[in-house]
């Protein structure tokens, strides 16, 4: 770590005499204990109860294990400030606990306001330290700066002053260049893609990174598509009260479809959602596109059906602020609370027809984070829980909110005044020196309203289920879940090999909806992945699954949509 721990407090020689007079004030805490031929007498003790004295004095052999063990019980439980002065007179061990609290910091300016907040605690505890250590040595670590904390005694022994001490890591990189590329397309279009990212630290603690997606059109199954470009920048510190963001994007792609149109007959007298719902694209393929006008009757008297191509033009735009705070965390646990407040501009243009999408939304998301290790079955165990609740909170306009029918699924039913709940739940059991058993579930909640294209819960490819495309399953409510069993790493020719194998099960529905259109859709399916590093320099990996099983979705559909594997390959500098 950056940020050293602070250390425990050794035992401290005294005199018997000085210690039966600081013993004399605090007489009703007064502990007798036999050590062999010794008699150790402990004053002081706060923290201790009467049962843990007992199993620590049963385990020492002699005075000196004694004291050390009294020592290190304060330390393991978590009292920092806590120190333990001996003496010897006769056959009696003196051992009084001096409780110590914290009159003072010691640090660069940098790093003073992360830690100036616990001066004047009377019992600083390990948790306390830690939960201002984290986003202190977030920092650290950004800066390229590493701190030695060490103690400062004054002449009142239950005074302590922490110190830290700044020195530069030796290794330091504030400035990483990444660029992959890979097969796991997208919801949109296309199948293979290229990204670069470039992420840079600066001295000051802020965390700056550009990166940009594309589409590799020329490599083939472009499912229609022309381009696809992806850009999107972050922004963060780590400050004293929490680590605060900012977040854009902006994605663009062109796509082109066939499709039938009607002609003729009273056809001239439809709308253009009725001309454009009679186009396949339009009509069967929704999940896919995100568009869905609704609706199957486009004519009163018998058209003439001519064959088009519809050009789309699709640009998301994104802006974001974002936070999180350290509640509490420890070595064995870390609870966060985040905030994220969005804005989103979705459009999807038809070349001719005008906008078949136009979805303006607002968001505000609230979520909690718990990170916990523990002993589970006797092995070591890694639990995470998660929860974040999103609300809309701008009125519908654009397309939103356009289309009064009741049950059916639709671009204008979606709303932007909507409420999501988003649990998520992970789990890492080490069964084994060389494995390891993971299992996570993620699930997206709606208030029974259908929502915005960019709020919408998909899976398929990288979101999951790794025998299908991304948007196999598509809707407004979903879960995934997934469990594997993971190789810790296998050393060969300087490369570390991870194999792994899996099972994964993903359902979605949409909401407000009826009939078909409001069944439960799910999918699950088995495989296996291998993944190849070398430091962080180099990652590729594979993974191919098969389909086991599937519920409410068109045979034909799924074929269209069915994959021999995935890969993908990562350069870093």
């Amino acid at each position: 770590m950056a940020i050293d721990l602070p250390p425990i407090i050794p035992p401290q020689a005294s005199s018997a005499e000085r210690i039966e007079q600081y013993a004399a004030l605090q007489s009703d805490s007064i502990v007798d204990v036999k050590i062999g031929e010794y008699n150790l007498r402990i004053s002081g003790n706060r923290y201790l109860s009467q049962e843990q004295i007992d199993l620590i004095m049963g385990l020492a052999k002699t005075p000196a294990q004694a004291v050390n063990a009294l020592n290190q019980a304060y330390y393991q439980l978590g009292h920092l400030l806590v120190t333990v002065y001996f003496a010897h007179r006769d056959n009696t061990i003196f051992a009084h606990v001096i409780n110590g609290h914290l009159a003072d910091v010691k640090a660069p300016e940098n790093m003073y306001p992360y830690f100036s907040g616990l001066i004047g605690d009377q019992d600083l505890q390990r948790s306390e330290f830690e939960t201002k250590r984290v986003l202190a040595n977030l920092k650290s670590e950004r800066t390229g700066l590493n701190y030695a904390v060490t103690y400062q005694l004054s002449e009142d022994p239950t005074a302590f002053t922490i110190v830290l001490s700044e020195s530069e890591k030796a290794d330091h990189d504030a400035t990483d260049l990444s660029f992959s590329v890979n097969n796991f397309g997208n919801r949109f279009l296309g199948r293979y893609f290229a990204n670069a990212t470039l992420k840079h630290d600066f001295s000051t603690g802020v965390e700056a990174s550009f990166s940009y997606d594309r589409a590799l059109t020329e490599l083939g199954e472009v499912n229609g598509g022309d381009y696809y470009d992806g850009y999107s920048f972050r922004l963060n510190y780590p400050s004293s009260f929490g680590l605060y963001g900012l977040e854009a994007r902006y994605i663009e792609y062109a796509r082109d479809a066939e499709g039938l149109i009607a002609t003729g007959g009273d056809a001239g007298g439809g709308t253009n959602s009725n001309i454009l719902c009679s186009v396949p694209l339009v009509c069967e393929l929704t999940g896919a596109l995100g568009l869905n006008l609704g609706g199957t009757e486009m004519v009163a008297a018998e058209p003439t059906m001519q064959a088009i191509r519809l050009n789309l033009l699709s640009e998301t735009s994104s802006l974001a602020l974002t936070g999180e705070q350290v509640i509490s965390s420890d070595s064995f646990h870390r609870l966060t609370v985040s905030e994220r407040l969005e804005t989103v501009d979705s459009v999807i243009e038809v070349k001719g027809f005008g906008k078949a999408l136009d979805e303006p939304q607002t968001t505000l998301e609230l979520g909690v984070k718990y990170h916990k290790l523990l002993r589970l079955f006797g092995v070591g165990t890694q639990v995470t829980a998660q929860g974040f609740v999103e609300a809309g909170l701008e009125s519908d306009s654009g397309t939103l909110g356009t289309d009064t029918r009741e049950g059916e699924v639709a671009t204008g039913r979606r709303s932007a005044e909507f409420f999501l709940f988003k649990p998520r739940f992970g789990l890492k059991m080490a069964v084994s020196d060389w494995a390891t058993f993971k299992t996570d579930v993620i699930a997206q909640f709606s208030n029974d309203k259908q929502l915005p294209l960019q709020q919408q819960f998909f899976l398929g490819g990288a979101a999951g289920l790794n025998a299908y495309l991304p948007g196999v399953l598509v809707g407004d409510s979903g879960s995934y879940s997934k469990m594997a069993l993971e190789s810790n790493g296998v050393p060969l020719f300087g490369f570390t090999f991870k194999p792994a194998v899996f099972l994964e099960h993903g359902q979605a529905w949409h909401e407000d909806a009826a009939g078909e259109a409001g069944d439960t859709r799910s999918l699950a399916d088995a495989g296996f992945s291998l993944r190849a590093e070398y430091g962080k320099h180099f990652v590729t990996e594979l993974l191919a699954a098969t389909p086991v099983y599937d519920n409410n979705i068109n045979e034909d559909v799924l074929e269209q949509v069915e994959v021999d594997f995935f890969w993908r390959l990562s350069l870093t500098f």
